[in-house]
């Protein structure tokens, strides 16, 4: 079962451009994971602030695995600079 996660992280006031810049580095390198079937970056058209993940795992562990490669333990170190409010990921499966 693939397992579909949505991740969520809104910029500080100012910092959008530069949370865009950091989260844009994350696509290439999570897209090479070998669990890893799909992984877009949406920014809103309403709000240059807001940012979304749609993401595609094998499985819990492909998630699991992503979320402690260098790049994304890199960009996490950098949340709390960039993001008001925190990382919002959310997990779901699909319902045939």
């Amino acid at each position: 079962m693939t397992l579909r996660a949505v991740a969520h992280l809104r910029a500080q006031e100012g910092k959008g451009a530069a949370l865009g810049e950091a989260l844009k580095g994350l696509i290439e390198p999570t897209r090479a994971e070998p669990g890893n079937v799909s992984y877009e970056l949406l920014a809103s058209l309403d709000d240059e602030r807001d940012y979304t993940f749609v993401e595609e795992y094998r499985d819990g562990d492909a998630l699991d695995a992503h979320m402690n490669t260098p790049h994304v333990r890199a960009a996490m170190a950098a949340i709390p600079e960039l993001v008001d409010g925190g990382l919002d990921l959310r997990t779901y499966r699909l319902i045939d």
